[in-house]
C-alpha cells in the first residue's frame, strides 16, 4: 500500500512544462489521488476504523487540435485502489464511501466520442454510465454512493459504475437548454466481455432539461439479464424509473432530490429517495468552500422485508465540509448517521466520521 500511495504522489508532481506542451498538442492530463481515513464510532456491525484511497489518471484527446480529423475525442482513464471497503464493518448496503473498491489496479475508461454536428454525437468504448446518467450535480458533494446513483438501479442489477465501467454505445442529441440521451451497456461490465445472452444488457435513456444552473431531469432504464427475486422467483429481465431535480435558489445555495423506483416483485431495493441542500461561503471569509446536508433512504421491497424480516428501510443523513486548502488540495470532512444498516433490526444505528483528502494538479 505505501508503495502505490508513493507512487500516486510521485505522479501528481509530474511536470508542469509537460503539461503545457500536451495542451498545445489537444492533450489534456488530469491526474489526483483521494484518500480517506473512516471510523465507525458506534453500532452497525462492529467499532473500526480504516484508511482507503484512489488514485486516478485520465487522459483526454482532441482529434481536431491534434491535427488529426475534426469533431473527434478520445478518453483514457486508470485507477490505482486501496484499502478495506468500511462498509463490511458498518454492515450498510448503500455503501458510505464512494471510492471503496478493495486493492487493484484498473483501466476503468476508454472510449471515442464523435461529433456528428454542433448537437449530435455517438459514443463507443469502456463509459461510466453514471458521469452521464443519473447525475445530480449538486448531490455529488456528498461522500456516500447513493448520491451518486441511487441503490434503486446500482443495488439491483450489474451496471456499469466506478470503478467498474462496461463496453458502451451512447447517442447524445441536444441544443443549448434540452437533451436526450440513450445507450446499451454491457449487462456485466465485471467481467468485461459483452454476452447479450447470458449477462444481458443495460438499456437506458434520460432527457433533461437545464435552465440557469437548475437541472430537471427523467430517465428509464431495463436489464435484460434474468433477475432472481428474494423469492426465489426468476424473471426474464428487470428495470426501473428515476427522476432527478437539481435547483439552484440563489448564486450560493443549491437544492436536489432524486426518486427511484423499481418493481417490488423481483427486487431487493424498489424506491430510493434522496435529497439535501448545499450552501457555497457559509464561512464568509472561505467562499470557495462548500457545506452540504442530505438524507439517502433506500427503500427495501415489500417482499425482501417479509422473506428476509427486513425494516422497511436503511436511512442516511450526511453532513459534510469541502475546504479548499491551496490549488493543490482539498480537506473534506464528513459525518453520516445510518440508521438500520443493511435492514437489520438488530443493528443499532451507525455513526461513521470521514475525513477525506484531494490532490489535484491545478
Amino acid at each position: 500500500m505505501q508503495l502505490k500511495s508513493s507512487l500516486l504522489l510521485s505522479l501528481l508532481l509530474f511536470s508542469n512544462s509537460y503539461l503545457v506542451y500536451a495542451e498545445q498538442s489537444g492533450i489534456a492530463l488530469d491526474m489526483h489521488y483521494i484518500g480517506e481515513g473512516v471510523s465507525n464510532v458506534s453500532g452497525g456491525l462492529k467499532q473500526d476504523s480504516t484508511y482507503l484511497g484512489t488514485g486516478d489518471m485520465a487522459v483526454t484527446i482532441d482529434t481536431e487540435q491534434s491535427g488529426w480529423w475534426q469533431g473527434g475525442t478520445w478518453f483514457i482513464e486508470t485507477l490505482v485502489n486501496h484499502g478495506t471497503d468500511p462498509s463490511s464493518f458498518i454492515g450498510d448496503v448503500q455503501t458510505a464511501s464512494n471510492i471503496a473498491d478493495g486493492n487493484r489496479t484498473r483501466l476503468q475508461q476508454f472510449w471515442y466520442q464523435h461529433d456528428i454536428n454542433d448537437n449530435i454525437s455517438i459514443l463507443l468504448g469502456l463509459h461510466d454510465l453514471n458521469s452521464e446518467f443519473y447525475v445530480s450535480e449538486y448531490a455529488s458533494l456528498f461522500l456516500n454512493s447513493s448520491f451518486g446513483v441511487g441503490p434503486d438501479m446500482s443495488g439491483n442489477v450489474p451496471t456499469s459504475l466506478w470503478p467498474e465501467a462496461g463496453y458502451a454505445v451512447r447517442l447524445d442529441v441536444h441544443d443549448e437548454h434540452l437533451y436526450l440521451h440513450a445507450a446499451a451497456y454491457d449487462g456485466d461490465p465485471a467481467t468485461r466481455t459483452v454476452d447479450a445472452a447470458k449477462e444481458g444488457l443495460m438499456w437506458i435513456a434520460e432527457a433533461g432539461l437545464l435552465n440557469h444552473g437548475s437541472a430537471y431531469k427523467l430517465g428509464v432504464w431495463q436489464h435484460t439479464a434474468d433477475k432472481v427475486a428474494p423469492d426465489g422467483a426468476v424473471y426474464s429481465s428487470d428495470f426501473g424509473m428515476y427522476a432527478v431535480v437539481d435547483q439552484a435558489l440563489n448564486d450560493d445555495l443549491g437544492v436536489f432530490l432524486q426518486l427511484g423506483v423499481t418493481p417490488s416483485d423481483r427486487n431487493e431495493i424498489s424506491q430510493y429517495l434522496g435529497f439535501g441542500a448545499h450552501i457555497h461561503g457559509l464561512i464568509p471569509s472561505r467562499h470557495d468552500d462548500t457545506f452540504g446536508i442530505g438524507v439517502a433512504r433506500a427503500g427495501f421491497s415489500s417482499l425482501n422485508q417479509s422473506i428476509n424480516g427486513l425494516t422497511s428501510a436503511e436511512t442516511t443523513v450526511e453532513i459534510t465540509y469541502d475546504m479548499a486548502v491551496t490549488d493543490y488540495l482539498n480537506i473534506h470532512p464528513a459525518f453520516q448517521w445510518i440508521q438500520h444498516p443493511s435492514g437489520d433490526p438488530a443493528l443499532k444505528a451507525a455513526k461513521v466520521a470521514m475525513l477525506r483528502f484531494e490532490l489535484h494538479l491545478p
